[in-house]
């Protein structure tokens, strides 16, 4: 499906911006020592979406990691959002950006389903 092969991308470069973002975030305001933290497990999401966008047959297991770290992204941004009481437009971009990003990935992961039952498979 020819969606697929834009999704997955799309998922990458999602990641990728999300990062740049947050290291701005964390830059600017002065907090050295939270990106010492939160770096290196932000940094993973985009290589394993750039992993499975090159070769999806090889990280086909990993597309449940994927769909966890979304579900997981949400519920803290929301947390956050909720316990804050002060909505910033960037909050509002990573909880609407991982909430459509979770829905290509659940796109990406019933496509999956549908090509084994049938025996086609299609990067």
């Amino acid at each position: 499906m020819s969606l697929i092969r834009i999704l997955k991308p799309g998922l990458f470069l999602y990641e990728v911006i999300k990062l740049l973002i947050l290291t701005f975030m964390l830059y600017s305001a002065g907090q050295l020592d939270s990106m010492r933290v939160l770096y290196p497990a932000s940094v993973l999401m985009p290589l394993l979406t750039l992993f499975y966008w090159l070769d999806s047959d090889r990280y086909r297991p990993y597309l449940n990691l994927i769909i966890a770290v979304k579900c997981i992204g949400i519920f803290v941004t929301a947390g956050w959002c909720i316990a804050s009481k002060d909505v910033t437009i960037v909050d509002s971009y990573f909880l609407s950006g991982d909430l459509l990003s979770l829905a290509a990935v659940l796109f990406i992961f019933r496509d999956f389903q549908k090509s084994t039952q049938t025996g086609t498979e299609e990067n």
